[in-house]
């Protein structure tokens, strides 16, 4: 890779994390104040599984609907290495969100809880991006338009 293609690469990682940084932090915040419906709890064998289940089931929710768009932005930008851009991305996002939560104010409140919470909602923010610029990089090289695509530049003398 040369000078000019990292620099752009950081740049667009950095574009893409505070995109992402946002996206997390506007839909996290909104699916929290949506309403469990009635049904709910009743599928569940106690009240604290059901409540928190709803508030898993939620948060994920969140976390893949911001990585969709900073997903398919890395499989469209860079297409080679949309998985390698989306975790860049991602791990810029995840560490500008905790590291607000490393003063020593919050963290022993994080830690003497339920810090199991908190890993497993940071890996999801890490591994969604990646995960899904995979999906799309691998289901799009699938399709009968790409395969034509190539061959014909193949044909041409050109390459990818």
């Amino acid at each position: 890779m040369t000078v000019t293609a990292r620099i752009r690469f950081a740049l667009t990682a950095v574009i893409l994390a505070v995109v992402y940084y946002y996206l997390l932090v506007y839909l996290v915040g909104w699916t929290s104040a949506q309403q469990r419906p009635g049904w709910w709890l009743a599928v569940f064998p106690t009240r604290r599984i059901g409540v928190l289940g709803w508030l898993i089931a939620l948060h994920t929710f969140a976390v893949l609907l911001a990585a969709l768009p900073i997903a398919v932005a890395a499989v469209v930008i860079a297409r080679t290495t949309a998985v390698l851009l989306g975790l860049t991305a991602a791990v810029l996002a995840t560490a500008a969100a905790v590291a607000p939560s490393l003063s020593s104010a919050i963290w022993p409140l994080i830690w003497n809880n339920h810090p199991i919470f908190f890993v497993t909602d940071q890996v999801k923010l890490i591994d969604a991006v990646p995960f899904i610029a995979w999906v799309l990089r691998a289901a799009s090289s699938n399709n009968r338009f790409e395969r034509s695509r190539v061959a014909s530049s193949v044909s041409q003398g050109g390459g990818r």
